[in-house]
């Protein structure tokens, strides 16, 4: 759900930089807001998920049997 919301907002945001490319300079500040608004999205959004695996990573239990790993390669 994260991934198809970031990808979302992603596309809003190429499509209001297209946009201010080729809009009038009356509709310029209203698409600028808007895109500031997609960043803050994101950024919250990217913060948030980068958080939540920080966090899981602290749960992980150290690895201890490492002979007893079928792969060789760690």
């Amino acid at each position: 759900m994260l991934l198809y919301q970031l990808t979302q907002w992603f596309e809003e945001r190429s499509t209001l930089q297209q946009a201010l490319q080729s809009e009038p300079v009356e509709s310029a500040g209203e698409i600028s807001q808007r895109i500031q608004e997609v960043e803050q999205q994101l950024y919250s959004h990217a913060e948030r998920w980068k958080n939540a695996i920080e966090e899981a990573s602290y749960l992980q239990f150290p690895y201890e049997v490492p002979h007893l790993d079928d792969d060789m390669v760690l």
